[in-house]
């Protein structure tokens, strides 16, 4: 494989998105009540109770499987002091970034519906290893799962000519996407959502976790967080919901796996339960195409 002639940089490509919104403001402001100690759970639900649609998404998501409470959670208030501020922080910046793309990638190459489902399957399988692993926010991994390939939707978006040609050269070398992207673009998606989650201001662990989570053994990767990803994005393909562009599962690294610490018992119940939990879901969490 050559590389093109025609280069492109990441930041070209993030520059390109224009139909890209920025961070929604419900998010810093989420974030500067999590900061405030003074703050309590009425807070919370003031400022979330200001966009009906994310509120009613929360309640739906607190309300289903991914949970499991027996008694039903009607107000954000109630979310708050059941589930905590930090988990339902994360909800809220999943939840939101979800809405931002909106119409984006329906001219892409790659179905939207088929990438989202395969995108929200990764956050779910994440969220329930970080449970597995006694995580004190497993809701972060949920975020992580959900944003791992947002690099590769940013590329498609912003460079679709360039990424049929990746495709082509996936269906004809039978290689990897990011293998194809490295010889097309000389970057794969995942750099490209590093940077763009860093030009968010997100977390710089959310961000590495993003950028690494095809290359578990690169120095400075974000601890146990890019391990799940991998794994968890491995288990996606295999479950063939969604789809990501693979023609193939791409190859499990064992190091990733076994610095989770977790048993291979574990993954028949955690398949039913990501199973489970995407049916609860998906039909209010799924990026839906952009009616004109």
């Amino acid at each position: 494989m050559k590389k093109k002639a025609d280069e492109i940089t990441i930041n070209k490509v993030i520059r390109r998105l224009k139909n890209m919104p920025s961070i929604p403001t419900v998010i810093t402001k989420v974030s500067e009540i999590l900061d405030d100690p003074r703050s309590c759970a009425a807070d919370f639900g003031r400022v979330i109770s200001g966009d009906q649609a994310l509120t009613a998404k929360l309640l739906r998501l607190v309300n289903s499987a991914f949970y499991g409470f027996p008694g039903k959670i009607d107000t954000v208030s109630r979310a708050v002091t059941i589930i905590g501020f930090r988990p339902l922080r994360e909800l809220v910046l999943g939840t939101s970034i979800l809405n931002m793309f909106k119409g984006l990638g329906d001219n892409a190459p790659l179905g939207v519906q088929d990438f989202w489902k395969h995108s929200m399957v990764c956050g779910i399988a994440s969220r329930v290893f970080g449970i597995y692993k006694r995580e004190e926010v497993p809701e972060r991994f949920f975020v992580a799962g959900l944003l791992h390939d947002i690099g590769r939707m940013a590329l498609l978006e912003s460079c679709p000519e360039q990424y049929n040609e990746v495709f082509a050269i996936v269906k004809e070398e039978s290689c990897l996407v990011t293998e194809a992207e490295t010889a097309v673009f000389g970057f794969t998606h995942a750099e490209v959502g590093k940077k763009l989650l860093l030009h968010w201001q997100l977390p710089s662990s959310l961000a590495n976790a993003v950028g690494f989570h095809h290359d578990a053994e690169r120095p400075g990767r974000s601890s146990s967080l890019a391990d799940v990803i991998h794994v968890a994005d491995i288990i996606t393909h295999a479950s063939s919901l969604g789809a990501s562009g693979e023609q193939f599962i791409p190859p499990l690294n064992p190091h990733a796996w076994g610095r989770l610490g977790l048993k291979m018992s574990i993954l028949e119940p955690a398949m039913e339960k990501i199973y489970e939990q995407f049916e609860s879901i998906a039909d209010f969490m799924l990026v839906e195409k952009q009616e004109d």
